[in-house]
């Protein structure tokens, strides 16, 4: 994968024109909701991959990279649009630039012109997976398995396991429907050819019998064996008297005929109105749970919905509904998996074996009607193709539902028709042509012999050619079905060891970052199509994750099991990976653990992290976990981002000043220092005045902090006298003195007493008493801050609870005891 060294970004999403220094190291950017962050981010993605997920992904409707991705000032101007990113690639140890425009975002300009780079960008185009929101980490822990599945192999880069799953299985279906048609068309051809003989059964003797008999009349040699290759009508030449074949042969039409009006006569067989019956059973049984079902091909609708079930309320409504009576509701209706597969298997059955007595009803009406037009006078024959079509419907339903049993009105429609009955119209049409067939004169002894050859070996040959096309699909059948069997019996071990592998990881994560639960453990199950995902609930078993645990610890779990599919997918070329607000809702007890597992456990991986909450940036960098960052404090359509840099702001407000637009450097000021004083409150634990809408302005934050900074000095200053550091203790007091000058210089400390001595006011100074107050506040921050230019980190106290032992900066070049005992 990359690492990013620097990224610039033009007139793209609400950002006009920014450059951001990366470093190839770990990146925090912060701000509050709606000032850019998240525009870095989509900059990033779209650089590197072409694409926009918050443009493009699912429900995203008319919106589009090409229409949306510029400035909304440049809509109409999408070449305007342009990241250019500098970075790294590790694994090759060569430096690439990548740039696109909005106006071609598939074409990227990589330099150098280096085919294995074009590869490493290529592969991050498929799988841009190196960028994990706040939004997406829900469909790793709260989401059905089947997505689960999909969304987890598609990460590990596995996807054509599945694809590969669904296309064996989709091909061995194929291939059953095609064996059984094929049997059903060996097993006609078998009834015609024995209709033909007029035998209950083949046997080699009986066909032979009865062909040697008509071969005798015509003085033709007899046949010894039945082989493929035998012609029953060899040597039979001539066709009676004249030469004439009459339109209809008289014997074999009437042996056809009479066996489709006995068949008629006799009603539906006791054995096909059985299965009728029981198929129309199951049909309802699975009707009456259609509206859960759909009966789709993964008949997964209420599985769906009970993996939804989350809260006391309907997932599809909102309706409130208590979610333990909601899933016992669900699953009274549902179909077990397993009992629906059966349940199919019987169906598909009992429709294959009806089906066949459809097409065999066809077959026989469809020769009847060829019949009665041969016939002169001609019968009409509109009445029984009607009679065939209306079957060919109900074939046709059988066979949909095979494919997608989701079609289950037309089949049970189907069913409950009286097809075995034929309409009154078609059954006069068929006594006429009876009548019509045998009113036919009566041929000669040689003209019924040659017409008898000739029709048993076209029927003979049919019975050939369909029985070995039914043995060559069964055996591709069974092969299909083997091979699918085999694949999903291999790929599910495949996919365990894998799981396993990213669950042990995924536990040791966690732990991590949860000390409190040492008994936790997280269980991945493949299953066909399916992946289950079950947690330790403090010993007391494991459940889905929405089951027990806080939205927090979800949210954490998200996190470590994406940590853990990257570290297996792509194990040391897992260089990058940009967390967008995901770490917003970790349990803010967890903060610290959270950015020690991101530094120790994946120490080679550069993290972009964005946030809203100051507090973490500063966590991040007070455990190490990010050397750089950038605060957006502001955001405007003309402008973009406004962002905040402690190198920079104070040559911003002096250029304010030389304009004489003492305002604005009053403005730049105030919100800088709301911003260094929510971080210095956090670090010293200051005693702030507690607000329930968490407002708090510059005078609510920074004279208690400033109060407890020189507290923390004069407590240093103790605890080095108490253990007789002496040189430490004349530094302290130095310091101490000098703190107090300097925040006297400020006029901070008076704010509380007095409300006309006030920030509020800056803005009626001249430029000249206004730069007086910005170098005041300059001179004690850098006072403050680490004199390490490698760092310039504000100290902070460890512990963060109970009683504070030190005051340290990252770099340990701040390190004052607190101890004195």
């Amino acid at each position: 994968m990359i690492r990013i060294n620097t990224i610039h970004i033009e007139e793209f999403r609400g950002i006009r024109d920014l450059t951001l220094d990366l470093g190839g190291k770990n990146f925090g950017i912060c701000g509050p909701n709606g000032t850019g962050k998240s525009g870095v981010v989509d900059a990033i993605e779209f650089c590197l991959t072409g694409n926009l997920t918050r443009l493009s992904g699912q429900g995203q409707g008319e919106l589009s990279v090409k229409g949306h991705a510029p400035h909304v000032d440049y809509r109409d101007d999408p070449d305007k649009a342009k990241v250019t990113i500098v970075g790294t690639v590790p694994s090759l140890k060569k430096d690439i630039t990548i740039a696109r425009s909005v106006k071609n975002p598939r074409a990227a300009s990589i330099k150098p012109a280096d085919p294995e780079l074009q590869t490493i960008i290529q592969e991050l185009q498929s799988h841009p997976e190196f960028a994990l929101s706040r939004r997406e980490i829900a469909k790793y822990i709260i989401t059905p398995p089947a997505q689960r599945s999909t969304d987890v192999q598609n990460l590990l880069r596995l996807d054509q396991i599945g694809d590969l799953r669904k296309s064996l299985l989709s091909y061995a279906n194929k291939c059953k429907r095609d064996a059984d048609e094929a049997e059903r068309a060996r097993a006609l051809a078998e009834t015609e050819l024995k209709t033909t003989l007029n035998v209950s059964d083949l046997d080699r003797e009986k066909v032979l019998q009865k062909a040697n008999a008509q071969r005798s009349v015509l003085d033709l040699p007899t046949l010894t064996e039945l082989t493929p290759q035998t012609s029953f009508k060899e040597g039979a030449q001539g066709q009676g008297k004249g030469g004439k074949k009459p339109g209809v042969s008289k014997d074999v039409a009437l042996a056809d005929l009479a066996a489709l009006l006995i068949a008629v006569q006799s009603g539906e067989p006791g054995a096909v109105k059985q299965t009728k019956e029981n198929a129309l059973a199951s049909l309802k049984k699975l009707k009456e749970d259609e509206q859960a079902l759909s009966l789709a091909m993964a008949h997964g609708f209420i599985t769906t919905g009970l993996n939804f079930v989350t809260e006391d309320a309907c997932p599809l409504c909102d309706k409130p509904w208590d979610a333990e009576e909601l899933r016992e509701h669900l699953k009274a209706k549902l179909l077990s998996a397993e009992e629906t597969d059966t349940l199919l298997k019987e169906l598909s059955d009992a429709l294959n074996e009806i089906t066949a007595r459809v097409e065999a009803r066809i077959t026989g009406i469809r020769k009847a009607a060829n019949c009665a037009a041969m016939l002169d006078p001609a019968v009409s024959r509109l009445e029984l193709d009607a009679y065939a079509n209306a079957l060919d419907k109900t074939k046709a339903a059988f066979e949909a539902f095979e494919i997608d049993p989701s079609q289950i009105e037309n089949v049970i429609t189907a069913l409950e028709g009286n097809w075995w009955e034929v309409p009154a119209k078609a059954q006069t049409r068929l006594d006429e042509t009876h009548k019509g067939v045998k009113s036919l004169p009566d041929s000669s002894a040689k003209d019924k012999a040659i017409d008898f050859l000739a029709v048993l070996q076209d029927r003979y040959e049919r019975v050939l050619g369909t029985s070995r096309t039914a043995k060559i699909l069964a055996a591709k059948k069974s092969t299909a079905q083997k091979i699918y069997n085999h694949y999903s019996t291999v790929s599910n071990k495949v996919l365990e060891d894998i799981y396993d592998a990213v669950a042990k990881e995924f536990t040791e994560f966690y732990k991590v970052i949860n000390d409190d639960e040492g008994s936790f453990v997280g269980e991945l199950k493949a299953e066909p199509a399916k992946l289950g995902f079950n947690v330790d609930f403090y010993g007391r078993g494991t459940f889905p994750p929405g089951a027990y645990h806080s939205e927090g610890h979800q949210d954490g779990m998200g996190l470590c099991l994406y940590l853990a599919l990257m570290k297996h997918t792509l194990n040391d070329k897992f260089t990058f990976a940009v967390l967008d607000d995901v770490l917003m809702s970790v349990d803010t007890g967890h903060r610290r653990e959270v950015c020690r597992l991101l530094k120790t456990k994946f120490p080679n991986t550069q993290f972009v992290l964005t946030t809203h909450d100051r507090v973490w940036l500063q966590y991040m960098k007070t455990e190490s976990l990010i050397q750089k960052g950038q605060y957006f404090g502001g955001w405007k359509v003309e402008t973009g981002p406004r962002i905040w840099d402690d190198s920079d702001i104070w040559t911003e407000i002096q250029n304010s000043l030389d304009e004489n637009d003492v305002p604005r450097a009053a403005a730049l000021l105030r919100r800088y220092l709301e911003y260094i004083s929510a971080i210095l409150a956090d670090n010293l634990r200051a005693q702030v005045e507690y607000r329930g809408d968490a407002s708090y302005d510059l005078g609510d934050l920074l004279p208690p902090t400033l109060n407890r900074w020189k507290d923390r000095l004069k407590k240093g200053t103790q605890s080095a006298k108490y253990w007789g550091h002496a040189e430490v203790e004349a530094a302290l007091l130095k310091k101490l003195n000098e703190a107090a000058t300097l925040i006297q210089k400020t006029n901070a400390e008076q704010w509380a007493i007095n409300k006309s001595v006030h920030f509020n006011t800056w803005e009626n100074f001249t430029d000249k008493e206004f730069k007086e107050v910005s170098d005041a506040f300059k001179a004690l921050l850098d006072h403050i801050r680490c004199k390490n230019p490698k760092c310039s980190g504000y100290p902070y106290l460890t512990p963060r609870k109970g009683p504070p032992e030190v005051l340290r900066c990252n770099c340990g070049t701040t390190n004052i005891n607190l101890k004195t005992q």
